[in-house]
């Protein structure tokens, strides 16, 4: 999301990044990526749980997909880091909260690869934003 970062806040919302990590490595990993936005710890797994994010198969991490989503990505110049400790297994999410709280796009990965497309994700940031505040 950081290359859509303007685009996002000029319609008046933010990106959040959470990450299942403590707070000085989700800082230091989102500095080395360059993110432009507020990175955050949950190292309890508590949003993860609220939210629903579950554990994948360990052939969805290791299987073919994942290594053709994997090289794909490296073509575009994404750069797959190692894991910094926590559950690998764990799926990850994208979700739009609209000015009312209520989710706007709820995105659960069917693996690591499996991301919210950039589209959809503007689509429900401009949806939220139309949105009168709460």
């Amino acid at each position: 999301m950081g290359e859509d970062h303007e685009e996002i806040r000029s319609s008046g919302a933010e990106v959040i990044g959470v990450f299942q990590y403590e707070g000085q490595k989700v800082k230091n990993f989102c500095r080395q990526q360059g993110a432009p936005f507020e990175c955050l710890g949950d190292p309890k797994l508590e949003g993860y749980s609220a939210l629903g994010l579950g554990k994948g198969s360990t052939r969805e991490y290791l299987g073919p997909q994942m290594l053709k989503r994997t090289i794909g990505a490296m073509g575009k110049g994404h750069m797959v880091g190692s894991p910094q400790g926590g559950d690998i297994s764990l799926r990850p999410g994208t979700f739009v909260v609209g000015r009312d709280g209520k989710i706007v796009l709820a995105h659960y990965n069917a693996d690591a690869a499996d991301n919210a497309s950039r589209e959809a994700v503007l689509e429900a940031v401009r949806e939220a934003a139309e949105q009168p505040a709460a």
